[in-house]
């Protein structure tokens, strides 16, 4: 079980979870704690609230939907504790429990954490459902492999805009493109293939030395395709 801990004084959290086999990261600073969640995967993040940064609970559950999410007290508060667990955290630690029933609580919210929200994307004709990213086109589905879902999912989210390699990667790979690697474009590759033998009107489009953009084209009678993306 992978752990990320953002508290300023978290020796005695990093302790108690490394003790039961967790591998703990620890992080003072919530900038350096969402740049480590766009490279690495973890099970569950452990957070104390900040004063100076309120909304990171709220970042978590629209960003990281899939991960347990854990606040850390440094003294017991019944109201603070319910409203915390009203506004979407996964459980509750305080100072006043002893490791055992730390370690219990977190790997508890692991087993327990919420499950990805499924939600339907819709641009025209094309359907994706997340977080599978199965896709269709005129209620036709598009027999891709996990990674085209990804790649094809990552550009309809951007609306027509380019897309990045890298971001694709850290989207799609879940941590970082390391130079040089050809992941993406390869996949890419694939995907065009799949969609022109389907005979949908998506086109990927190459920006030289960026990255890609989807395009919905529709033909219109007696005109030149034009792209609506």
């Amino acid at each position: 079980m992978r752990i990320l801990v953002l508290a300023a004084d978290a020796d005695r959290l990093e302790s108690a979870l490394s003790a039961g086999g967790g591998d703990v990261t620890v992080k003072s600073h919530s900038g350096e704690a969402e740049h480590l969640l766009l490279c690495e995967r973890f099970d569950v993040i452990v957070f104390h609230p900040r004063s100076d940064d309120p909304y990171f609970l709220t970042r978590m559950l629209r960003d990281y939907p899939g991960r347990a999410l854990v606040v850390w007290l440094r003294s017991s508060s019944s109201p603070r504790v319910s409203e915390l667990l009203d506004a979407g955290a996964d459980e509750v630690l305080d100072g006043t429990m002893d490791d055992h029933e730390l370690l219990a609580r977190v790997r508890n919210a692991a087993r327990h954490g919420r499950r990805p929200a499924s939600h339907t994307l819709e641009i025209g004709d094309l359907r994706i459902v997340s977080p599978s990213g199965k896709a269709s086109w005129r209620g036709e589905l598009l027999p891709l492999t996990r990674r085209e879902r990804g790649v094809l999912l990552a550009l309809a989210e951007a609306a027509g805009e380019t897309v990045p390699r890298e971001v694709i990667y850290r989207k799609v790979w879940g941590y970082s493109m390391v130079r040089g690697d050809r992941s993406v474009d390869v996949n890419v590759k694939r995907l065009r293939d799949k969609l022109e033998q389907a005979e949908v009107e998506l086109r990927v489009r190459t920006s030289p030395g960026v990255g890609y953009r989807l395009i919905i084209q529709i033909t219109k009678p007696a005109e030149t395709p034009v792209a609506i993306l």
